[in-house]
């Protein structure tokens, strides 16, 4: 009898208790597919964005290499560069320097 009068009890509120849980994880669900599709389509863009990069890049080191080889020094002498009348190496030494002490 405590048994049937605990159940009428709490059934009611068991029942709307597992609805609100139902409804919860169905609405989370299509949150969370819903992100993962805008994630995958995020992620194409990107690719494809990527690919036009990476090509421009490819353009830019073509023309980076016409020029590089189009120097010469006669080029350089017309464009006004000079030859470096007196060149001195200034090595790094590791021991020469300010110390704290």
């Amino acid at each position: 009898m405590k048994l049937i009068a605990f159940y009428n009890a709490y059934a009611a509120r068991t029942m709307a208790l597992l609805a609100g849980a139902v409804a919860l994880c169905l609405f989370l669900y299509g949150a969370f597919l819903l992100g993962a599709v805008a994630h995958a389509a995020g992620r194409t863009q990107a690719e494809r964005q990527v690919r036009t990069t990476l090509a421009q890049v490819g353009t830019l080191e073509n023309r980076y290499l016409a020029l590089t080889k189009a120097i010469s020094p006669e080029r350089a002498a017309t464009m006004g560069f000079v030859s470096p009348v007196a060149v001195s190496t200034v090595y790094a030494d590791a021991h020469a320097g300010l110390t704290l002490r």
